[in-house]
């Protein structure tokens, strides 16, 4: 064993214990500090840096060239702690205990008809006589038909409740299937949950299913993110861990018995009182959390084990809210186009309508949806973590303390943060205002090259001092210590590329969707953002970007959490689910690396315009 003492910024200092050759990323997480590791620990986004201050092995090591981490940081004791097997007591120090909220997006507008899956209905039975010798189960049955007991552990409990009842009992059902029977009158006491499984952010609310009323919403990050920001990490995870796919789904089965401990506290709702709940995620997380494996989607030709709908018993799933209640997978596209699009279209109520609708969701990906009520077609792109803070040197997603705007004049740059904090990062609204205003301002070139300082000397006087070199590349730098910050941030012209990449990637993707439509961007009458990004996101800095067609700007429309949205809709309605399994079956996806122009359009749209 190894000592281990973890300084952090608010002067703590924790002592702790570790096996020999044990991973120092694995080991911090165990003691429950959040370190960030989009990469999913292979050393190549730099994100869970640590400062060594105590360590002479680690210390002693010499350079690794990467850059992910720079050689003048390495000379300051940082180290990557995924690269660190602790062989050797240490000490380090850690920028803080992460504890940060998270700005995640829970709204969104619907209206249907109050008519859920499941159903809690209060009858009075004719108890039986002499001349009545019906059997308890088919008089029930007769009362609810054409439901019927198909869980023989009902039968056990039936007869009392319904002699000490005196026949008067509140039955819940889910379609045909009688899965609950209660002494007296529990209609109102009738409950349900939907959840969006993001690959960042989780978001639950209860339901009130007898009155439709949102009783309390829960919202956290992932907390599948410690191995992994994308969906091809924690793949990954799966298949180089023998315990990776059960570990992943208990990580958010027990993210979810949090958020019903959350709930029933608040509320006062109890657990037994929950009937259902909606879920839905893209593929992969649908995946994880049922415990399937996803490691073929993570190679061509990129197949699910399942794409249709399919619903749990609760207590199968060790969710503990009422145990025969039901856990819904909502229908999924293909591999990398699930469940949260098809809500989010649901949501839009694009597939209702006969004008053709662009629905865009950029989360830690990109997917979209091109159509109306005849087709509607699909496809997906990578290109959502740049947006969201991945793959940028100081990118955050939409956490207290990253930088959420940008303005950029002649004179200066000024920021505002998530929650007022102190800067501590750049989420993805705010990656989009730096560089649309750093290209009104000419310190980005159309093709993506940013100006050196003498350029700047020359083009922007007062914004000159911002240039500096870091990693060896030009750099811009949007706040400093100085102006309070709790680090110096800079965009990187590598950080440039990546939203170069990010955006031309879904606009080439959006223009294969118009092509294979048979249409033009003038034909498109609505288009949708949905998620976070979309809510938060300047319009006029994504049209300046390229990221939105300018023909297009005044046609934006945000729809809030889609995904959210169309979960709710389906928990409250079965007609709703029933157009959700509709979509499954009729929206078409194109797989757009199959696609020998997709190249060609993607470079072409890598230029800012």
């Amino acid at each position: 064993m190894y000592k281990v003492t973890i300084k952090t910024s608010q002067g703590g200092t924790v002592t702790a214990y570790a096996e020999e050759n044990e991973n120092l990323l694995s080991f911090l997480r165990n003691q429950e500090y959040a370190i960030p590791s989009p990469c999913g620990g292979k050393g190549v986004c730099g994100k869970c840096k640590v400062k060594i201050t105590a360590g002479e092995e680690v210390l002693s090591a010499p350079y690794m060239n990467t850059r992910a981490i720079s050689q003048e940081e390495w000379e300051q004791g940082y180290r990557l702690s995924c690269r660190i097997k602790i062989t050797e007591d240490l000490t380090l120090e850690l920028q803080e205990k992460q504890d940060v909220q998270a700005e995640i997006l829970t709204t969104g507008q619907y209206n249907v008809a109050l008519d859920p899956s499941l159903k809690k209905q209060f009858v009075k039975l004719i108890p039986p006589s002499i001349h009545d010798q019906t059997s308890d189960a088919e008089r029930l049955e007769a009362a609810l038909a054409p439901a019927v007991i198909s869980d023989p552990s009902l039968l056990y409990s039936l007869p009392d409740i319904l002699r000490e009842s005196d026949y008067k009992v509140t039955a819940t059902t889910f379609h045909n299937d009688i899965i609950r029977v209660e002494s007296g009158n529990h209609e109102a006491d009738f409950y349900g949950i939907a959840i969006d499984i993001g690959t960042t952010t989780v978001v639950g609310v209860l339901i009130n299913l007898a009155t439709g009323k949102e009783e309390c919403v829960y919202s956290v990050l992932n907390p599948q993110k410690a191995h992994g920001d994308d969906v091809i990490s924690r793949i990954d995870y799966t298949i180089e861990n023998t315990d990776g796919l059960t570990k992943l789904k208990e990580l958010m089965r027990t993210e979810i018995s949090k958020m019903l401990v959350y709930f029933t506290e608040k509320t006062g709702v109890r657990a037994s009182s929950i009937y259902h709940i909606v879920a839905v995620g893209n593929t992969v997380m649908m995946h994880l959390f049922a415990g399937i494996p996803a490691k073929h989607i993570a190679v061509s030709p990129f197949i699910p084990v399942i794409a249709r709908s399919f619903t749990i018993d609760a207590d199968e799933m060790s969710i503990p809210i009422y145990p025969k209640g039901k856990i819904t997978m909502v229908p999924m596209v293909a591999g990398y186009v699930g469940a949260d699009t098809i809500a989010a279209v649901l949501a839009s109520g694009m597939a209702e309508s006969s004008e053709i609708s662009l629905l865009i969701d950029i989360g830690t990906n990109g997917e979209m949806a091109l159509g109306n009520k005849d087709r509607i077609i699909t496809c997906s792109t990578a290109a959502g973590p740049a947006f969201e803070g991945g793959h940028i040197r100081f990118g955050l997603g939409g956490v207290s303390g990253a930088i959420n705007n940008v303005q950029v004049n002649e004179h200066g740059v000024s920021i505002t943060t998530i929650g007022n904090k102190p800067a501590r990062g750049i989420c993805g609204s705010g990656v989009v205002d730096a560089a649309a205003q750093m290209l009104r301002q000419k310190l980005l070139e159309p093709y993506g090259r940013m100006i050196s300082k003498d350029e700047a000397v020359e083009i922007a006087p007062g914004l000159a001092d911002r240039f500096e070199e870091f990693d060896g590349k030009q750099a811009f730098r949007i706040a400093s210590k100085s102006e309070g910050a709790a680090q110096d941030i800079v965009i990187t012209q590598k950080d440039i590329r990546e939203i170069q990449l990010a955006k031309g990637a879904i606009a080439a993707g959006i223009h294969i969707l118009m092509d294979e439509m048979g249409i033009g961007v003038d034909d498109i009458d609505n288009v949708y953002l949905a998620g976070g990004f979309g809510n938060y996101i300047d319009y006029d800095h994504a049209v300046d970007i390229g990221l939105i067609r300018r023909e297009l700007r005044q046609k934006v429309v945000p729809i809030g959490n889609g995904a959210l949205t169309g979960a709710k809709m389906m928990l409250l309605s079965k007609s709703s689910m029933a157009a959700a399994e509709k979509l499954n079956s009729i929206m078409e996806y194109i797989e757009l690396s199959s696609r020998l122009d997709f190249q060609t359009l993607f470079v072409d749209y890598m230029e800012f315009s």
